[in-house]
């Protein structure tokens, strides 16, 4: 084995990596006005296998046909998701650049692949809590006592993972999920950006309450940062693994309003 390959051997081993991504499945929780997520397998195995007979005996193959937009289960959102009365980041007129087949500015094509620190916020825990209360809305105080809690800093360029404890409802409870989740507060929004945050993440759908539409035009319009939601922070949570490195990849999707992800976070063994 060369050195090169120890190296890269040796930095493999030296980090435990965390899946921050929630399940896609049909009858998942999606947004009341959005399409359902539906997957049908649309080629069986025992029917695809005459189609190949004769240029391979015995073989045959089986895939799928899904149907969803990209703001399922764990996404990001891109810049031309949410308008302020029509404008978009930048003053820029959602309806001057949007076309059928999709956006000519800010599409899911635009989102960078992060690679940066990241912070968890474990408020319930900051608290003495498992889970925060239905509806609580998180302050900027509680993101700077979460901070004193768990002996971190949170600087500029930092991606922010917000925990309210609710992505255990998920698989579970849809109603709960959708209706009765925690989040970020227009304070606590502003407390984020102020500080320079790179991406936000969250382990809900809504992202903030009680006006989590608002909350959404202070990032993807007002300061241009990308927001990820229904993120699965528990692991991170459950290991005290406050600081980490964020991977997301989204999707290159022209023109597209956001992209469905399986983030993961990278912390030292």
């Amino acid at each position: 084995m060369s050195k090169r390959e120890e190296q890269i051997l040796s930095t493999l081993n030296a980090f435990k990596i965390y899946d921050l991504g929630q399940p896609y499945f049909n009858g998942m929780p999606v947004h009341p006005e959005d399409p359902p997520y539906s997957m049908v397998v649309y080629r069986y195995h025992e029917y695809t296998k005459p189609l190949f007979e004769k240029v391979a005996p015995g073989f045959s193959d089986s895939m799928e046909l899904v149907i969803t937009s990209m703001h399922s289960g764990t996404h990001i959102d891109a810049k031309c998701h949410m308008a302020r009365n029509g404008m978009l980041h930048g003053n820029v007129k959602a309806s001057e650049i949007s076309k059928h087949t999709g956006y000519l500015r800010y599409g899911t094509e635009e989102i960078p692949i992060y690679f940066k620190r990241a912070v968890l916020f474990d408020v319930p825990a900051s608290k003495g809590l498992d889970i925060l209360p239905s509806r609580y809305g998180i302050t900027a105080g509680d993101l700077e006592n979460c901070l004193k809690f768990e002996n971190v800093e949170f600087g500029k360029g930092d991606v922010a993972l917000i925990r309210t404890g609710y992505s255990r409802y998920f698989t579970t409870d849809r109603e709960k999920y959708l209706h009765d989740f925690a989040g970020i507060t227009e304070e606590s929004a502003k407390w984020l950006i102020d500080r320079g945050v790179s991406l936000l993440g969250i382990d809900n759908l809504a992202m903030a309450v009680p006006k989590p539409f608002n909350v959404h035009l202070m990032f993807l319009v007002d300061a241009g940062i990308h927001v990820m939601k229904s993120l699965y922070l528990e692991e991170l949570a459950r290991d005290k693994a406050y600081t980490s490195i964020v991977v997301v990849t989204p999707l290159k999707i022209l023109g597209g309003t956001g992209s469905l992800i399986r983030p993961i976070a990278l912390v030292p063994r």
